[in-house]
């Protein structure tokens, strides 16, 4: 099984990695070093020259600029959110699903957030750009159920990942989201055995782990 995988060099992207690659996956890292998702242009040169033997995508990359209410958020901020998260989940799809038909199907699978299903202050403008997200990778399992093209949405908690243990609490960080766990859903989606398609999956930790 062959898997393209954005943000692989991301802290959560390396674990995903190892977890695929321990498993026998191919794994093709599609890192900003070698090409850039918000062009629509360089993302199907990419996948066409790295990845024509392709059986699914893991799309890792994203961003939030968050911490201002509505009236305080700026263009830009909002158009930073809409360029890393929805254009290069667009831009991926889009290059990526013609290879996956014509290899006789395959898996994708997305990042959302748990600002979509859990609404919070100040945090509009991202929440409601991963609810694009959201939307489209719907949308692409619909498009794909014809020809053997799943694709899910899984929403995490916040991950626990050494940059977001720079700002949480140790109380926090006790029911944030291992990123193996994410590695393994993410693993069990990617199977070809796997039927899942058009689904949500909520990560969304609620009780406090023991040390």
């Amino acid at each position: 099984m062959t898997v393209l995988l954005t943000g692989a060099r991301g802290q959560l992207g390396r674990v995903v990695s190892s977890y695929l690659t321990e498993r026998g996956t191919v794994v093709i890292p599609a890192d900003r070093d070698v090409v850039d998702l918000s062009s629509a242009d360089d993302t199907q040169r990419f996948v066409a020259r790295a990845a024509p033997s392709l059986n699914g995508v893991v799309h890792l990359v994203g961003g939030i600029r968050a911490g201002a209410p509505i009236e305080s958020t700026s263009p830009d901020d909002v158009e930073s959110m809409m360029q890393l998260n929805l254009v290069t989940t667009f831009n991926v799809m889009r290059a990526a699903i013609p290879h996956l038909v014509k290899n006789g199907g395959g898996s994708i699978v997305t990042i959302g957030a748990k600002a979509v299903l859990q609404p919070e202050a100040n945090r509009a403008a991202y929440a409601a750009v991963k609810a694009a997200v959201v939307s489209l990778t719907l949308s692409a399992a619909e498009e794909g159920r014809a020809s053997g093209v799943r694709a899910n949405c899984i929403v995490p908690d916040v991950i626990r990942t050494a940059a977001n243990l720079e700002w949480g609490s140790p109380d926090q960080a006790s029911t944030w989201v291992e990123p193996d766990e994410i590695a393994s859903v993410i693993h069990g989606l990617m199977e070809p055995s796997c039927a899942i398609t058009g689904t949500v999956i909520p990560m969304l930790s609620t009780t406090r782990r023991r040390p």
